[in-house]
């Protein structure tokens, strides 16, 4: 069991301990007052690969998150959920769902304790300690199948300065990319044995102008073996800006980078601008470009250009895109997306375009259903396969 669900958990107990002693019945009161909630999905998931010898992945769940959270008790909180996804009936093997990121890593049932936090508000400081969802640029909960990514972490958040939040973090484990290792590991051989620092931020002062921002540090720069970890810090800023003429006119830009112990150090700048036209469709361009050595984020997508990765490294590239956001009916909401991404020469990994539709229909205020299909072409000097996903996901929310 890692240091910090140790803490929360001692800490609930001290907390529970004292709060009968002093105040049974207000206590008392904060569990029968606490929320259930339960945030399932049915999943289906099909990957093929145009490639000779490639296995092809395909599963179909159902799964999510059940969580129960007490009341506020003198601003303290404490809470519980469970993360599980299981295969429905034999349809598909084990086998046949071990590349679909919706299962284990060879392709078995989930299932853990994937959140156990305490939480105290005081005025505009709120400390949350535990297992829990992070919201960073560059560590975030990364909710694209059917479990998040979730994290051992203490986090401090201030809104004390007008306009702006303000966020320690000190993580150190994760379940990995969508959960899929089925439990928290410390990650030492890409974070350090130590973990990760981090500040994040937000600031609306400005008219029309939102920025935020984040600092990872890895807190030590040897693995538990004693090895020299490979990035020692994480950098990200972006900002937006709403233009004084169209219908929700905007400019977007951002900057990214690491420092390496061996190597050059990593830069990312992007841009991008869009608009709404007949207030039903969402129009917008981008463009990113990474230089020097891969930009490697901890777990999130901050990319304008990149729509379904988001926690790998990304080789120095060049990359051009848009998209349209249709809403032709209440509920509705249809996206398509194209890039195309040049790798830099040497580079053999990030040289592709893909084309991406997303669908979202809302059925009613809990329930709603999603349909995703992409289509990501290598090029012949990449030393990636040809793919195209296929998602079907069903939503309820209690």
């Amino acid at each position: 069991m890692k240091k910090s669900l140790l803490l929360s958990m001692a800490a609930a107990t001290l907390v529970m301990g004292t709060a009968t002693s002093l105040s049974a019945v207000t206590f008392q009161d904060s569990i029968e007052n606490g929320e259930f909630s339960a945030k399932m999905r049915t999943f289906y998931f099909d990957r093929s690969f145009d490639a000779p010898g490639v296995d092809n992945a395909t599963a179909l769940t159902f799964g999510g998150i059940m969580k129960y959270e007490t009341g506020d008790y003198n601003g303290l909180k404490i809470g519980f959920a469970y993360y599980g996804s299981q295969r429905i009936g034999g349809i598909f093997s084990k086998e046949e769902g071990a590349g679909t990121s919706i299962l284990g890593r060879d392709g078995e049932n989930l299932g853990f304790l994937g959140e156990a936090y305490l939480q105290y508000n005081l005025d505009n400081t709120m400390v949350k300690v535990g297992r829990q969802q992070l919201a960073t640029p560059l560590i975030q909960n990364h909710d694209l199948r059917i479990l998040p990514s979730v994290y051992e972490a203490a986090i401090v958040r201030n809104t004390d300065i007008p306009d702006t939040m303000l966020e320690l973090g000190y993580v150190t484990s994760y379940t990995g990319f969508t959960s899929k290792d089925n439990d928290f590991s410390d990650y030492d051989t890409k974070w350090g044995e130590e973990g990760l620092a981090y500040l994040s931020f937000t600031n609306k002062s400005i008219k029309d102008l939102s920025i935020r921002g984040q600092y990872v540090l890895a807190v030590s720069d040897k693995d538990q073996a004693g090895n020299t970890i490979a990035v020692k810090d994480y950098r990200y800023l972006d900002a937006k800006y709403n233009l004084p003429f169209g219908d929700k006119t905007y400019l977007k830009a951002q900057y990214g980078g690491n420092a390496y112990s061996v190597g050059d150090d990593s830069t990312l700048l992007g841009a991008k601008a869009g608009t709404t036209v007949a207030g039903m469709l969402d129009v917008a361009v981008l463009f990113d470009k990474i230089s020097d050595n891969s930009f490697k984020a901890v777990e999130s997508g901050p990319m304008y250009s990149d729509w379904q990765q988001g926690y790998g490294n990304y080789e120095a590239s060049t990359a051009f895109g848009g998209q349209l956001i249709a809403r032709p009916v209440d509920g509705l909401s249809l996206k398509v997306g194209y890039v195309d991404v040049n790798a830099d020469e040497g580079n053999v990994r990030d040289d592709f375009s893909e084309f991406n539709f997303d669908g979202k229909y809302a059925i009613n205020s809990w329930s709603k259903i999603r349909v995703r299909y992409s289509i990501k072409d290598q090029t012949d000097d990449s030393d990636r396969e040809d793919r195209d996903d296929f998602r079907v996901i069903y939503y309820t929310n209690f």
